[in-house]
């Protein structure tokens, strides 16, 4: 995953929000879900893009099978950078 822009502080907060939210989405939509592993793949693309630390952090109470449509709905709002490494 790319480097999360923010503050100092946020930044290290949404690191790991993104991590316990992205671990939980893949366990619950891939291991014990339906979601086939190349789906995921197209997901976790998307998520790559949401760069920005608050968003993960708003998000941190969210139920990780929602996280693809959590996702969809974010905004440019949301992006730092829409083309990550």
């Amino acid at each position: 995953m790319p480097p999360l822009e923010g503050p100092e502080r946020a930044i290290a907060w949404g690191e790991r929000c993104r991590h316990q939210l992205v671990t939980a989405a893949y366990e619950a939509l891939v291991v014990e879900g339906v979601l086939a592993e190349g789906d995921w793949l197209a997901v976790e693309q998307q998520l790559r893009t949401l760069d920005k630390a608050s968003w993960w952090i708003d998000q941190r109470e969210s139920a990780p099978a929602d996280l693809p449509e959590l996702a969809a709905a974010a905004t440019s709002a949301d992006r730092v950078n829409e083309n990550p490494n």
